[in-house]
């Protein structure tokens, strides 16, 4: 496993100030399976898992609706998403969002795609209680907002010239800003019907991982207004990494950036 350096190493590297070898490589590699299977199971599932029917996604159109049409945003917008929005706006306090994502059917969508993002989690990076696999996801979640990762070249050849996902599918990287937060309202959903439990220590870093791959994504690839001290640099690239760390034992922390992120998206201002 590599050291906590080795994210920033490899923003310089995609800044060609190092050239990529050895555990870069080997690192970058990892990384890149997880999200390419965290991809296959959700949006790309007719190419990778086609008996899910679209499960873990938004459904089939047909026979499967889709897990996430309970709590996220699609053609409509769920009472769990609406809380979460206006949660993290300060719009609203807490209760109503815990209220909607402890709602039956919601929390039952909820838990079931946090039972596979568990499995997957654990194949590729192991215990999240670990300090040095929370270095390694923080590491995998600065890599992918700065759009470092290797390409995903076999992937896009799965899809047809026709498929407008194929652009997209070349690389691993995010494409739509705002399913960091959609991600981080999943998380959240969790802890609001779990509360502390023996999965804490992976969600919160994961919700780490959001804040700081969020602000990376936002300044390196200017997809939204960030945090007025980022800058395109590896300065920035080191901070983020190490606030990451911290927050990746803060719950707390970590969601309250996450709200702040979403307030400077939204208002282009924190307050």
């Amino acid at each position: 496993m590599l050291s906590l350096a080795s994210g920033v190493a490899m923003v310089k590297r995609e800044a060609g100030m190092h050239p990529a070898m050895g555990g870069l490589v080997e690192a970058s590699n990892r990384y890149a399976a997880w999200f390419h299977e965290l991809d296959a199971w959700t949006q790309y599932w007719d190419i990778y898992h086609p008996e899910t029917n679209g499960r873990y996604h938004f459904g089939n159109g047909t026979t499967e609706q889709g897990l996430l049409r309970k709590f996220l945003r699609r053609e409509q917008r769920p009472a769990a998403f609406n809380a979460w929005v206006r949660m993290a706006l300060a719009l609203d306090g807490h209760a109503k969002f815990v209220e909607e994502a402890r709602v039956p059917e919601v929390a039952a969508a909820v838990l079931e795609v946090d039972r596979l993002v568990s499995r997957l989690f654990k194949q590729h990076f192991g215990d999240a209680s670990d300090p040095g696999v929370q270095a390694d996801y923080i590491n995998a979640m600065l890599c992918f907002g700065c759009d470092t990762l290797p390409p995903a070249s076999e992937r896009a050849e799965q899809f047809s010239s026709s498929d407008p996902r194929r652009q997209a599918a070349a690389r691993y990287a995010m494409e739509s800003d705002f399913v960091w937060f959609s991600c981080a309202l999943h998380l959240e959903a969790v802890h609001a019907i779990y509360g502390v439990d023996e999965e804490h220590a992976r969600r919160t870093l994961m919700l780490a991982g959001i804040a700081v791959g969020c602000s990376a994504d936002f300044v390196w690839r200017g997809h939204r207004q960030s945090r007025p001290e980022y800058s395109r640099d590896c300065q920035t690239a080191y901070m983020l990494r190490n606030m990451g760390v911290e927050w990746a034992n803060n719950f707390r922390a970590a969601r309250e950036e996450v709200h702040a992120l979403f307030r400077i998206r939204e208002w282009g201002r924190e307050a």
